[in-house]
């Protein structure tokens, strides 16, 4: 490893952590707490504690099941509403047993959880199986602070692009600081990917996650899993990108018909896909567009909008919510009594496949958070947290909770990794690639190539063999532009976009090939031309894996022999 000094700057970690956003360092700062001797390093892309897609911008708002709440009863619910069967339900059990020592964790690092006037969970009323309590949106600096404090090293402005690999285990990462294009080497025992999922940067808030860690993945011939089940949508305003929680309440089509009973049950919990197929349908039968009434929305869903980001006085999120609802107000086209309301894609593809310590398929590799939700088994057939409110950002830091201890003892007892010098030498040539080619396509237009395939609706609501296959063809395509083609001009910036795209190619195939493998219809995962659930033959997990460049194809059986509840 001593001439590694010659191919750029190289950094050695007990553990690399791929992210600083919520479960990167809740992860780091349980280690260290773990064990002080471990030398623990995050690798981010934009800066620690200010990065991230949800924990800093979002409605700040956690899931959980607090000492009043019984696990049974939510665990059936969830399996009947959400997974559809197509869950890990111990995993489900898992994660909601360890949500309540979450928030305990949080708070005795300082974070401010909303508790009621009786030190109970502050609730939301109408959620009779779970709670949902907030907390305030400085979490990160916060954590970033006892990070700090911690010992914790953090390089900051690096985009790491690939994964070093001894056979079947993970020695670190590669990348490039995305401002001087500084080349970066970080060899360690345990390697995190905690840097999100993939998101194509439809919307706003979401943008940051552009499938880096999963591609890398991937490639390095990690498994991935249940990746069909990835990308699911809130409701929009046109020209608007904040989402309207609990807007399927609030519907009318253009002949001033209250559409929302037709498509939606009495009360939901959040977003169903029969919403956006109902809207579509209103469409195709002349009735659109589909209108929203916000009065309509206060009357029949009481924790919505607005009463549900600011039932809680929590000065940073509500000076972030007031800011951007007014800024998005400003632009939003229609500007009538009755807007017109469009589906909102989101995405939140994340399919690394993990086990109940959230170990990958490779040695030394784990995955937290987002890119590995569906990749855990714990979604079932509907991606998170479009029908579980808050359930993201408890996932975040339940999947570090229970990666910390195997993390830190595998970290203590490994041996110093052994770094494949040839490896950093082709891995260097490829990732600067794209700066010999002065000139070419930017790499947004092939962005909006992927986009077109992924976002609409006709693609990622209601699929079938032919529009699958049509995209396909498209990502071929961009991969052909991302070889040949696309050009930073030799902007470091840039060249991370090029990169982005690369990952965003990657999790559009695995997206796109997992769903036409899945021949029925379940949950989100609808398929026009396999209408029905299909117990018989796809009530399975679908598994990917690299093979000698090309992707296979698997399944897996679901172990219900050992679970409680059975179709």
């Amino acid at each position: 490893m001593s001439n590694l000094d010659t191919y750029g700057e190289v950094f050695s970690a007990d553990v690399l952590i791929l992210g600083g956003g919520l479960a990167g360092l809740i992860l780091a700062n349980r280690v260290k707490e773990l064990n002080s001797n471990l030398d623990v390093l995050i690798v981010e892309k934009a800066t620690t504690g200010f990065s991230g897609s949800k924990a800093n911008k979002g409605a700040g708002v956690m899931w959980v099941l607090d000492e009043t709440d019984d696990v049974d009863k939510f665990l059936e619910f969830y399996v009947n509403e959400i997974g559809h069967y197509l869950e890990d339900q111990e995993m489900v059990r898992i994660f909601a047993k360890s949500s309540l020592p979450l928030v305990q964790l949080l708070e005795r690092w300082g974070i401010q959880i909303m508790r009621d006037e009786n030190g109970k969970l502050s609730r939301i009323e109408e959620l009779p199986l779970w709670a949902l309590c907030a907390y305030d949106l400085d979490i990160l600096l916060k954590l970033r602070k006892l990070a700090k404090k911690n010992g914790v090293r953090m390089v900051n402005k690096t985009q790491s692009v690939e994964l070093l690999t001894a056979g079947n285990t993970v020695t670190g990462a590669v990348g490039f600081d995305i401002t001087n294009g500084a080349f970066r080497i970080f060899s360690a025992k345990a390697t995190v990917i905690a840097n999100g999922s993939c998101n194509w940067m439809a919307t706003n808030m979401w943008t940051s996650g552009r499938g880096d860690g999963i591609a890398a993945a991937y490639r390095a011939g990690a498994e991935m899993r249940n990746a069909e089940i990835s990308n699911f949508y809130n409701l929009g305003l046109r020209g608007n990108m904040c989402s309207i929680v609990g807007g399927q309440y609030a519907l009318y089509n253009a002949l001033g018909e209250y559409i929302s009973p037709r498509y939606t049950k009495e009360f939901e919990v959040d977003f169903d896909i029969n919403i956006f197929l109902g809207m579509e349908e209103e469409i195709k039968a002349g009735r659109g567009p589909i209108l929203f009434e916000e009065t309509e929305l206060f009357v029949k869903n009481p924790i919505a909008a607005g009463g549900f980001l600011f039932k809680w006085d929590r000065e940073w999120a509500g000076k972030f919510w007031n800011t951007l609802m007014e800024k998005e107000r400003k632009f939003t086209s229609d500007k009538g009594w009755r807007p017109e309301v469009v589906p909102l894609f989101i995405g939140e593809m994340g399919a690394i496949s993990v086990n109940h310590s959230m170990q990958s398929s490779l040695d030394g590799m784990w995955a937290l958070g987002d890119a590995c939700k569906s990749g855990s088994g714990i979604c079932g057939a509907t991606p998170h947290p479009c029908r579980l409110r808050g359930s993201g950002l408890t996932w975040a830091g339940v999947s570090s909770i229970l990666a910390e201890k195997p993390v830190a003892e595998y970290a203590a007892a490994a041996p110093d990794p052994a770094v494949d010098v040839d490896q950093v030498e082709q891995f260097k040539k490829e990732i600067f690639a794209p700066m010999q080619r002065k000139t070419g396509m930017n790499p947004r237009e092939a962005i909006r190539m992927l986009q077109e395939v992924i976002t609409p609706p006709r693609y990622s609501v209601r699929k079938s063999k032919d529009r699958i296959e049509e995209a396909l063809t498209v990502i071929d395509n961009v991969y052909g532009l991302v070889d040949n083609e696309v050009s930073p001009e030799e902007d470091f910036h840039l060249l991370g976009l090029c990169h982005d795209l690369r990952n965003m190619t990657y999790c559009s195939e695995l997206y796109m090939r997992a769903a036409l493998e899945r021949k029925e219809t379940r949950g989100w995962h609808v398929r026009e031309d396999y209408p029905q659930q299909d117990d018989q033959n796809w009530r399975k997990w679908i598994a990917q894996k690299i093979d000698n460049g090309k992707m296979r194809l698997s399944t897996q059986d679901i172990p219900y022999a050992i679970y409680k509840y059975n179709p």
